[in-house]
Parts: structure tokens; C-alpha cells; sequence
């Protein structure tokens, strides 16, 4: 996922893909990336920040995301937001740091997103939502209406979160499900109606 996150970097910042300089990885499990001008410089354990080193979590993975963002927070570091030109963001909405918002997501009419979400392409919060910190929404996701979501929570690729409903934290719904009901605390639902 980092290296879709770095092409979108590169659309906002009109970079070229292979402008090197620009775009470092810090990965606990790589070695080397397909860009060999976006190089992995090291992992969050060790890295050593330089004076303009801003961080961004491209992890897809909501408990991954918030131990990066706990390093990160731990260490004082900058924490970027990246929203993608293409997406539709509510003026009446809140985003917080380190966010991510993907092509063509949809971020409604007084709607949160609490810190380090993660929205992918064409996902969909509806009007006074509220998506809790590190949360992960994949593509084509819908959240509508009056919903809230926990934090540290995965929505699978075409979920459909019905309007007004409540899930815990740590709760996972699987692809293409239909959530008709609240959902408590660490939870994992499937199917139509998720359960």
C-alpha cells in the first residue's frame, strides 16, 4: 500500500514518480522497493529524523497503523495528513492528522475523522459520521449516515454500514457485508445481514 500512497504524494505535490530525494520507506519487513527511487532508509525502531522528514502511516492494517502512530507520537515526530486531489471533503467536515484520503473517497456533511484514518478509493462517510482513530475503510466502503465507528476498526472492500449504527472498537467487518445492527467491541461480521 506505501507505494500507492507515495504515487498520491506525487499527485499532490506534482512530483515525478521517479524524483528521487523525495519519498523515503521506513519497513520492518522490507528490504528493497519497486521504486528504486522511493529507497527504504530504514524502520521506525531506529530511524534517525532529519530536520524536514514528515511521516505518513501506509499501513492498511488498523492495529499496525496506531503501533506506527504511537512511535511516531512517542518521538515527536510530524505527522502528515494526505488527502487525494480527486476526493469530495465536506467543508463542514473535521479531518485530523496523519489521515489518509484516497482517490475519489467522499468525506460527508459534518462528518470526523479521528486521527490516522485511512479511507480508500471511492469509500463513503456519510453526514455526521464519526470513523474512530486508526480505522481502516477499503475500497468502496459506505458508511452512512449518523454512524459511528469505533477505533483500531477494519471495513472490508463493499461493506455497507446502514445509517445510525454503532460499532465498537476493534471491530472487523468482512467484504461486501451489510451491517443492519450495532456491533459491540472486538467483533468480527460477515455477510448480509453481518453477524
Amino acid at each position: 500500500f506505501g507505494h500507492e500512497v507515495a504515487e498520491y504524494i506525487c499527485d499532490i505535490e506534482k512530483y515525478d514518480l521517479d524524483q528521487e530525494n523525495v519519498i523515503g520507506f521506513l519497513d520492518d519487513f522490507l528490504t528493497e522497493t519497486e521504486n528504486p527511487a522511493w529507497p527504504i532508509i530504514g524502520n521506525l525502531k531506529t530511524f534517525k529524523k532529519s530536520k524536514n522528514d514528515i511521516f505518513i502511516v501506509a499501513y492498511g492494517d488498523p492495529k499496525a497503523r496506531n503501533e506506527a502512530l504511537e512511535i511516531i507520537e512517542d518521538n515527536g515526530w510530524p505527522l502528515a495528513t494526505i488527502i487525494h486531489p480527486s476526493a469530495y471533503i465536506s467543508r463542514k467536515s473535521t479531518i485530523s492528522d496523519g489521515c489518509i484520503v484516497c482517490p475519489f473517497a467522499t468525506v460527508g456533511f459534518k462528518s470526523e475523522l479521528q486521527k490516522n484514518v485511512l479511507m480508500n478509493s471511492y469509500s463513503a462517510i456519510g453526514h455526521h459520521s464519526q470513523i474512530g482513530k486508526s480505522s481502516v475503510l477499503c475500497p468502496k466502503s459506505l458508511v452512512a449516515g449518523k454512524s459511528n465507528i469505533g477505533s483500531q476498526s477494519f471495513i472490508g472492500s463493499g461493506v455497507v454500514v446502514t445509517p445510525g449504527k454503532t460499532l465498537g472498537k476493534c471491530v472487523s467487518v468482512g467484504s461486501n457485508s451489510v451491517v443492519y445492527r450495532n456491533i459491540k467491541d472486538d467483533r468480527f461480521v460477515i455477510g448480509n445481514p453481518a453477524k
